[in-house]
C-alpha cells in the first residue's frame, strides 16, 4: 500500500484533502495551527487494543514517547479505550501549544483516501495530577544574578500553579552541597525555600539531577518534569553520577510514566556543556541557552507553560477484531494555538 503523507501545517500552510491529491491552501485563522500524529491500530481478540506511532510522518511538534507501544482494555459492553500519556505539542521555539480540537481519520483502501471518522474519536485532556522537581544551580558563578534566578524561579511556580493549582513542586538545590524541599502544592513553602536558597563554591549539576530524579520517582503522578539550570559544568558530583547514567535513568523509568526533563544552561559565565545539556532534555522535553539574564526570564516563562500543559489523549473504538498483521492506519489532525 502507498500513501502519501502531509506533514504538520503551520500558519498560512497547507491543510491536507486526500492522499496523493493536490493541497488545498487555506487561511490562517486567530493564530491556530494545525499539527499531525500517525498511528497504526490493531485489535486481535477484540479486547487488547494496541498501537504504535509513525514518528517519521508525525509533526515533529508533537511531544511523545514514539518508541512506546500503547496497551488499551476493553470498556464495556462494546468499546476500546487507549490512553496516551504525557502529549505536549510543541515547535522549534519551544512554544507551548494549547489544543482546541482533535479530528479522527482513517485510510481507506476502497477509495484510497483518508476518511474522516466521527464514530471512533481521540478525546484529550489536560493532565492535572503533575510532579515537577526545579534543580537550580546555587553556584558563587552567578554572583549577582542569583537574585535574578530566585525571582524567576519563584515566577515559575507561580504560573504552573495558576495553569494547574493542584500541580506539586519540589526544589534542589546545588553547589558544593545538595539541598532539597519535598514536593508541595503550598506556594508559600515553595517560595520560602527557593528565598533562602544560599550560594556556594562548585558545582554538584549531575548529583543533584539525579536527586531530583530520585524525588519524582518516589511519587506516583500521571505526569512528572525535571527542570534544571545551570550556569557552568558538572565538577563536585559522585563519579558514579554521569550524564549517561542519568541519561538511562530517565529513558528506563520501571513505572511506565516517563519523567520530561527540561535544561537551561546560562551561556556567558562559567561555560555550559550545550552537548551534555541537550542529550539530558529527553522524553519530550527540551533544551534552551540564553545568553543574558532578560533571556533566561523569558525561558523560565516559556518552559512554565511546556510542563504545565501536558495532554492525555483516550483512543475510542469499538471492540471489532483487528489483525496486527494488517493494522489500521490512523491519522490525528490536532487544531492548537500558542500559549
Amino acid at each position: 500500500m502507498k500513501m502519501k503523507y502531509l506533514s504538520a501545517l503551520a500558519i498560512g500552510g497547507l491543510l491536507f484533502s486526500a492522499c496523493g491529491k493536490d493541497p488545498v491552501v487555506v487561511q490562517p485563522q486567530n493564530n491556530t495551527q494545525q499539527f499531525e500524529l500517525y498511528i497504526d491500530y490493531w485489535n486481535p481478540s477484540g479486547t487488547n487494543p494496541q498501537i504504535t506511532f509513525d514518528a517519521v510522518n508525525s509533526s515533529t511538534e508533537v511531544k511523545i514517547d514514539f518508541t512506546k507501544n500503547f496497551t488499551g482494555i476493553a470498556v464495556p459492553p462494546q468499546y476500546t479505550n487507549v490512553i496516551i500519556d504525557n502529549v505536549r505539542i510543541i515547535n522549534e521555539q519551544n512554544t507551548n501549544f494549547e489544543i482546541s480540537e482533535i479530528k479522527a481519520y482513517e485510510w481507506r483502501e476502497d477509495i484510497n483516501d483518508w476518511k474522516n471518522d466521527v464514530e471512533f474519536v481521540m478525546n484529550y485532556e489536560q493532565v492535572q495530577d503533575l510532579n515537577v522537581m526545579m534543580v537550580l544551580d546555587a553556584s558563587s558563578s552567578l554572583g549577582s544574578d542569583f537574585d535574578n534566578i530566585k525571582s524567576f524561579s519563584n515566577d515559575f511556580v507561580s504560573k504552573v500553579l495558576n495553569d494547574n493549582p493542584t500541580a506539586k513542586i519540589g526544589v534542589v538545590s546545588f553547589s558544593d552541597v545538595i539541598n532539597s524541599m519535598p514536593l508541595t502544592s503550598d506556594p508559600n513553602t515553595i517560595s520560602n525555600y527557593i528565598d533562602g536558597i544560599q550560594q556556594g563554591p562548585f558545582t554538584s549539576l549531575y548529583e543533584a539531577m539525579n536527586t531530583g530524579v530520585d524525588s519524582l520517582l518516589s511519587h506516583n503522578a500521571e505526569s512528572r518534569a525535571i527542570l534544571t539550570f545551570t550556569d557552568g559544568t558538572d565538577n563536585n558530583s559522585n563519579p558514579s553520577y554521569t550524564p549517561a547514567y542519568l541519561k538511562n535513568k530517565l529513558e528506563n523509568n520501571p513505572s511506565g510514566i516517563l519523567i520530561n526533563s527540561f535544561t537551561i544552561g546560562l551561556e556567558g559565565n562559567g561555560g555550559v556543556d550545550r552537548t551534555i545539556l541537550e542529550d539530558l532534555a529527553i522524553n519530550g522535553g527540551v533544551a534552551e541557552f540564553p545568553s543574558s539574564i532578560s533571556g533566561l526570564r523569558s525561558v523560565f516563562e516559556k518552559f512554565s507553560s511546556s510542563i504545565s500543559n501536558v495532554y492525555n489523549f483516550t483512543y475510542v473504538r469499538n471492540q471489532q477484531p483487528i489483525s496486527g498483521n494488517a493494522p489500521v492506519k490512523l491519522k490525528f489532525v490536532i487544531k492548537a494555538t500558542p500559549k
